[in-house]
């Protein structure tokens, strides 16, 4: 799947459980060797995102799993 990242930004984030967790502020990104990959979804005054591996789905919003799930 290829997205822009500016698209992600300001995305509501809620978890499978129905909760809203926030909106996306920041997309963290490694670049090795000149390929790119998403590491987290940061919130609004966060240091530490939501990580990327935690991403069911892209819409409207963000779906991610719930730390239970």
């Amino acid at each position: 799947m290829v997205m822009r990242l500016s698209k992600l930004y300001g995305k509501q984030i809620y978890n499978t459980r129905g909760y809203y967790v926030g909106y996306v502020d920041e997309v963290l990104i490694q670049i090795d060797r000149g390929e790119g990959k998403v590491l987290a979804l940061v919130l609004p005054g966060e240091k530490v995102g939501v990580p990327y591996d935690r991403v069911t789905a892209i819409g409207d919003i963000v779906l991610v799993r719930a730390k239970a799930d």
